[in-house]
C-alpha cells in the first residue's frame, strides 16, 4: 500500500513526516529505579513536552505521567477506573485519574539488562491484560522473561491476584500461575502484546521470532526457521482460554506436531496488538527488517493465517532477490504497509468507536489510528466500511518527546500511549501520555 495526501479531513491534518532513527539517552538523562528528578525539572519538562506536539485544530495533547517510570512499554484500562501500565524493567504501575498521581503495583524480576558484549536484548516485563471478572477474582496477566538460570530465559504468560481488586496496592506474593512458557532463543523481538477479545472470551498473545536482525540472510529461506514452523511458538499469535487451557476451536488443534495455542503465523516480531471491541477483529502491529527498503506492515489477523516471514514481507516481496516468488501462494497481505526507509517501528492503534462528549468527529469513527515509535508520530487510516480495507492514511500527530510505543482507546474518547523516548534506556521523556478532542472553538 502507498501513502497518499487526502482532503477528506481537512488541510490540518496533512501534517509534514519528521523522520529520524531511535533516540539515545545522553549519559546525563539516564534513570534508574532509585533515581527522582526534582518536580520543577518534571513540571517544566512537561509543559515543554506538550507544546511541541503538532495536532489538528481541536485536539490537545496532554500528559499524564513524565519522567521516572523508565522504559514504560504496555498500558491498559484496569476496570477499578485507573490506568495500569508496565516497564520493561519489571515494574508495574497504576494512574489514578482522581489523584493525578501513579503508584507502583508490584515488580517481577525479568532479564532486562544491556550486558556489553552480549546480543542485544529487548526482554524484560511487556503485556499487561485484566481478567473480565477482576472486580471479583482480581486476576491480572503479565507476558515477561524471567531468568531459568545458567544463562537460559524465558518467555512466560502468567497469571496474578491482587490484593484488593476494588483499589490494588500490589500482587500477592505467591500467586503466579504459569499459564505458558518456552525458552526465549535469543534476547531480540520477543513480542509480548496481550489483549482480551470480548467477542470470543479469548486471550491473545503475540510472540516474536527471536531471530537476530544481522543474521536474516542465513535463515530467510530456510523452511525450518521457528515462523514458519507450527511446532514453534516463535513468531505467531496464539489464542489461550482465560484459564491458559486451548480453545477446541483453534485452528491447527487436530494438526500433527502443531502447537495448538497457535492463531497465525509467519510473523517476525507482531510487537503490539489491537482487539477491535465492536467487531472482535484482532490486529497487529508487526516491526519490519532494518533496510531501507524493507517494511513496517500491521496485520488483520485470520484464523490459521500464514502472514509469510522470513520469505516474504511487505506486499508480497521476497526478502531478498529471487524469482521464487510463489512460496506461500496463500500469506496473507498486509492491511497497512509501508517503506521503513529511514528508519521506523509501527505501533498498532485502536480502530476509533466512541460516543459522547469526549468523541472525536464523526469522520475519525471507524478508522485506526497508528504510531511509529521511530518517527515519533501518529497517522489515521480511513477503513472502507463496505471493504474494510485501507486505501490511504493521513497524518494526524507528530513532536512526542517519546515515540508512542503502545496505544489504547480511553472510555473518554481520547487516545492513551505509553512513549518510550530512550533506547534500552530510562529518561525523563518517557511518558505516559493521550490526546483528546475538545472542539475546534478550543486549543
Amino acid at each position: 500500500m502507498r501513502e497518499f495526501s487526502v482532503t477528506k479531513l481537512g488541510a490540518a491534518l496533512v501534517l509534514s513526516l519528521i523522520v529520524s532513527g531511535p533516540l539515545l539517552a545522553a549519559e546525563g538523562d539516564k534513570i534508574g529505579n532509585d533515581t527522582k528528578t526534582p518536580a520543577a525539572d518534571v513540571s517544566s519538562r512537561r509543559a515543554a513536552a506538550e507544546q511541541a506536539v503538532k495536532l489538528p485544530p481541536g485536539f490537545r495533547y496532554e500528559i499524564l505521567v513524565h519522567g521516572d517510570i523508565p522504559e514504560p512499554l504496555y498500558l491498559q484500562f484496569s476496570p477499578d477506573g485507573r490506568l495500569w501500565f508496565t516497564g520493561r524493567r519489571g515494574q508495574v504501575w497504576a494512574y489514578d485519574f482522581g489523584t493525578k498521581t501513579h503508584n507502583q503495583i508490584g515488580e517481577l524480576k525479568v532479564d532486562w539488562q544491556q550486558v556489553k558484549g552480549r546480543e542485544a536484548n529487548e526482554r524484560g516485563l511487556h503485556g499487561i491484560e485484566f481478567h473480565p471478572d477482576y472486580l471479583k477474582n482480581g486476576f491480572v496477566y503479565l507476558y515477561h522473561t524471567p531468568p531459568y538460570g545458567n544463562g537460559i530465559y524465558s518467555n512466560r504468560l502468567s497469571r496474578f491476584t491482587v490484593d484488593n481488586p476494588k483499589k490494588a496496592t500490589a500482587l500477592k506474593p505467591g500467586s503466579e500461575k504459569v499459564l505458558l512458557e518456552f525458552v526465549s532463543l535469543r534476547g531480540f523481538h520477543q513480542g509480548g502484546a496481550v489483549e482480551y477479545n470480548p467477542k470470543d472470551g479469548k486471550l491473545y498473545v503475540s510472540m516474536g521470532d527471536n531471530n537476530v536482525s544481522s543474521d536474516t540472510k542465513n535463515f530467510w529461506n530456510d523452511p525450518k526457521n521457528p515462523p514458519q514452523v507450527l511446532g514453534m511458538y516463535q513468531g505467531k499469535t496464539l489464542r489461550l482460554n482465560l484459564d491458559g487451557t486451548v480453545p477446541k476451536d483453534n485452528p491447527f488443534v487436530k494438526t500433527p506436531g502443531a502447537a495448538p495455542e497457535v492463531f497465525t503465523y509467519g510473523h517476525r516480531n507482531p510487537y503490539s496488538m489491537h482487539v477491535d471491541e465492536t467487531t472482535g477483529q484482532v490486529y497487529v502491529g508487526e516491526v519490519g527488517y532494518d533496510r531501507k527498503q524493507d517494511w513496517e506492515e500491521i496485520n488483520r489477523l485470520k484464523s490459521g493465517g500464514n502472514y509469510g516471514w522470513p520469505f516474504l514481507m511487505g506486499d508480497g516481496l521476497t526478502v531478498f532477490p529471487t524469482e521464487e516468488t510463489n512460496r506461500f501462494p496463500n500469506a496473507i497481505r498486509p492491511f497497512i504497509t509501508y517503506i521503513h526507509e529511514a528508519g521506523a517501528n509501527v505501533t498498532v492503534g485502536p480502530v476509533y468507536h466512541a460516543s459522547g462528549k469526549g468523541a472525536f468527529p464523526k469522520e475519525f469513527q471507524g478508522g485506526m489510528f497508528y504510531g511509529d515509535f521511530t518517527r515519533k508520530w501518529v497517522r489515521f487510516a480511513p477503513i472502507d466500511a463496505r471493504t474494510q480495507s485501507v486505501t490511504n492514511t493521513i497524518p494526524f500527530a507528530r513532536g512526542f518527546g517519546g515515540g508512542p510505543i503502545q496505544m489504547q482507546l480511553g472510555k473518554d474518547g481520547a487516545i492513551y500511549m505509553a512513549e518510550y523516548a530512550g533506547w534500552f534506556t530510562g529518561t525523563p521523556k518517557d511518558a505516559i501520555s493521550r490526546i483528546v478532542y475538545v472542539g475546534e472553538d478550543k486549543k
